[in-house]
């Protein structure tokens, strides 16, 4: 298995300006996962799993009362525990109440392992939180290996063991279409005309995803999000 370390993220990836080039999926899906966060059901006191957690950007979706682990590639200080060379993570079996996995999975050598992991060490019942790529150009953090469409990330997660209670799309077809082809040409651009390109860009994104239903966006979408129950 080959050897992985962290690289930390700058911060304009958390609070990205009207004028980045994804300020627009970025603000969805934190708005998504604040939503889909409640679908996990965590009682006062659980335990939160956060399986790459990066700097922990959602830990405020759950109460100050919860046990947030944070498990991450070596040389992630905000990490409680760190993830070996495996994939696997020293938690202990079916002691936390909800993983969260936001962005992750296409990053990580072997997926089924990776989410063998997440339901080992939940409680029966308890659920996760699942994000991860459909259309998206490569996107390396380290490394990118994987996309999914809905219905295959619904097969991984079932095969994993859990049952899948709600899947849905961020940033619809149209949106994802206009992103990449921002994405093609902003690069070719002189530097003083590429935040303006962007901003204009990301503003056509957002109309976009408004003129598409939640049906269409569970078939094509930037992003895919599950919430997922543990047989």
């Amino acid at each position: 298995m080959e050897t992985q370390t962290y690289a930390s993220r700058p911060a304009y990836l958390r609070n990205a300006r009207p004028w980045h080039r994804f300020a627009f999926i970025l603000r969805k899906m934190a708005e998504r996962f604040e939503v889909l966060s409640k679908d996990l059901r965590v009682p006062p006191g659980g335990r939160v799993l956060d399986y790459g957690c990066a700097d922990a950007p959602y830990r405020g979706m759950f109460g100050d009362d919860v046990d947030y682990v944070g498990a991450d590639l070596p040389g992630n200080p905000v990490a409680n525990v760190e993830i070996r060379p495996d994939g696997t993570v020293a938690v202990e079996d079916g002691s936390c109440d909800a993983v969260i996995s936001t962005q992750v999975l296409e990053h990580v050598v072997d997926p089924e392992t990776y989410l063998a992991e997440c339901a080992r060490v939940l409680r029966p019942g308890g659920r996760m939180l699942l994000s991860t790529h459909g259309i998206m150009i490569y996107h390396p953090d380290p490394v990118d290996y994987w996309r999914w469409t809905g219905d295959g990330l619904e097969r991984i997660v079932t095969e994993a063991g859990f049952e899948v209670e709600r899947l849905e799309g961020i940033q619809s077809l149209g949106a994802s279409g206009l992103q990449l082809v921002q994405d093609a040409v902003m690069w070719r651009l002189p530097a003083f005309l590429r935040s303006p390109f962007t901003l204009l860009m990301q503003k056509l994104i957002a109309l976009a995803d408004r003129l598409a239903s939640d049906e269409a966006r569970r078939m094509n979408a930037l992003v895919f999000a599950v919430v997922a129950r543990k047989r």
